[in-house]
Parts: C-alpha cells; sequence; structure tokens
C-alpha cells in the first residue's frame, strides 16, 4: 500500500452487491461501499483513497449537541411540579369542604389527583386540572380527622400538607352555609341575615360548593332572574332552586335559621 501524504492506493479486487473488496499493500483486505468508487471502476481499477478529519464539521455538531443540552435543561430541568396547598374552607356536623390552588404540573403530565382522608385514599379527584375543591360528606359528628391530597405525575408523587378538623357539635351552628332565594317577605329576609350574622355561619345568592341549606318561601324566579310575562309576576321554579333539587341540597324556610339561632343548636 502506497501513501503518498493523505492518500492510500487500493486495487479492486471484487464488487458484489453494493460492497468492493479492496486489496492494499500486503494483501490487506478492506470492505468498501462501492457507490463511493470512481464511475466506471471495475475489478482491477486501481483507486486512491484520502480520509481528512473534518474539524469544522465537529465543532457545529458539538455546538448543537450543547444547545440541544441547555434546550432541554431549560424546559424540563429548572422547575417540576409543586405540592399541593390543601386548605379547609367549611366544617360541617357531618361533612368538610376542601379547597386548593390549582395544582403546578411544570411540563409534567398529569397521573392523579387523590384525597386521602386518615391517611386512607377516599377516591381521585375529577377533573383535577380545573378543579379546586371537593366535598367529603358523611363525617362523625364531633370526630377529629385528617386530610390530604396526594398528586401523582410523569415528574414522581407529590404530597400536600396535612389538614386536621374536628366535626362540629349539634351545638356548633357556624358551619351552616345558605343559599337564599325567593323570600317573599323583605322584612323575614333580613331577620334571617342577622340570625346568620349572629351565628357566624354564611349566606350567598348563588349554590357554592359548600351551600348546605337553600332557603327560600317560593321556588318561583325573582324579577332579577328569568321571569314569567306579566311584570313583576313570579315564574317558575328558579335556576338555583332547581340546581339544588338535583344537588339534594335541603331546602328550608327562613323559620329555619330562626329557630336554630333560638334554640342555639343545629335543628333537624
Amino acid at each position: 500500500m502506497k501513501r503518498t501524504q493523505d492518500s492510500y492506493t487500493f486495487t479492486v479486487g471484487k464488487l458484489d452487491a453494493g460492497m468492493a473488496i479492496l486489496i492494499g499493500e500486503r494483501a490487506h483486505l478492506i470492505e468498501f461501499p462501492s457507490v463511493l468508487l470512481p464511475p466506471g471502476s471495475t475489478t482491477g481499477s486501481i483507486v486512491n483513497i484520502a480520509v481528512h478529519q473534518n474539524l469544522s464539521e465537529e465543532r457545529k455538531r458539538d455546538q448543537q449537541f450543547w444547545q440541544l443540552q441547555h434546550d432541554i435543561f431549560e424546559t424540563f430541568g429548572c422547575a417540576s411540579p409543586e405540592p399541593p396547598r390543601l386548605e379547609v374552607r367549611n366544617v360541617t356536623q357531618t361533612s368538610v369542604t376542601l379547597e386548593w390552588p390549582p395544582i403546578k404540573l411544570a411540563t409534567a403530565k398529569l397521573r392523579s389527583l387523590d384525597i386521602y382522608k386518615n391517611s386512607q385514599r377516599v377516591a381521585a379527584i375529577p377533573s383535577a386540572l380545573t378543579n379546586t375543591s371537593t366535598k367529603l360528606s358523611g363525617l362523625s359528628l364531633d370526630t377529629p380527622y385528617t386530610f390530604q391530597l396526594v398528586l401523582r405525575t410523569s415528574a414522581g408523587t407529590f404530597h400536600s400538607n396535612t389538614v386536621s378538623i374536628r366535626t362540629h357539635t349539634i351545638a356548633d351552628t357556624s358551619g351552616i352555609s345558605v343559599c337564599f332565594g325567593t323570600v317573599a317577605d323583605p322584612v323575614l329576609l333580613e331577620d334571617a341575615k342577622s340570625a346568620l350574622h349572629e351565628m357566624k355561619a354564611k349566606w350567598s345568592d348563588k349554590i357554592q360548593i359548600d351551600t348546605t341549606h337553600f332557603v327560600c318561601t317560593t321556588p318561583a324566579m325573582t324579577p332579577s332572574g328569568a321571569k314569567a310575562s306579566g311584570g313583576n309576576v313570579p315564574g317558575g321554579p328558579g335556576v338555583e332552586y332547581q340546581k339544588a333539587l338535583q344537588l339534594s341540597i335541603p331546602v328550608v324556610q327562613p323559620q329555619w335559621i330562626l329557630a336554630c339561632l333560638t334554640e342555639k343548636k343545629y335543628v333537624n
């Protein structure tokens, strides 16, 4: 094999199935892709092969590689999912309403978000990417409980803080949370709101996840909502009233609130 600078001389010994057998000095044999031979080369042709290290392409490849590593780190390595932050929204004699900020997954994928009671899994949170609250019922009266969220992602498992509560006694009415529908007597409505304030209970005009009772004297809609023809004449059942029925929320009269205040306990 004769070498002139970076050129090596070979004789084509055989061409077969896209490969050529090249014979060099001292019968050294190498396999060489025939497509890289000069056009017209056949068995017996003498060819020179030059090999050079392409330093500029190596530098370009290395730059691309490290840029890719940087991009991967910036995208996936700088942030990770955060443990949920669990908070208590409301407690009653037999239920608890829990809430948390929207979960933060960074670039990970959600596997599941589960709620645990006393270290035992209760259920998976539905629509966990958008849902930020849950209500757990069927608890025992005047009993301590602990709750925790467990977030499972493609980047690992993350546990929330543990919150501790004690369900209310019959004498504790602060967990009452009512939604007011149509109350025909405005004086009775104001008396009911004053009673709720005195009991440190809550009220609203819309059903919330922690709503315990729907209060009204008639299921009809008020003029501020949808109404039947004829001016201020109430129409059919209001939207919130229908929602209360769908959610099995007890529908009571305002007098129930006044009775709770008078008897200083939760009246069944």
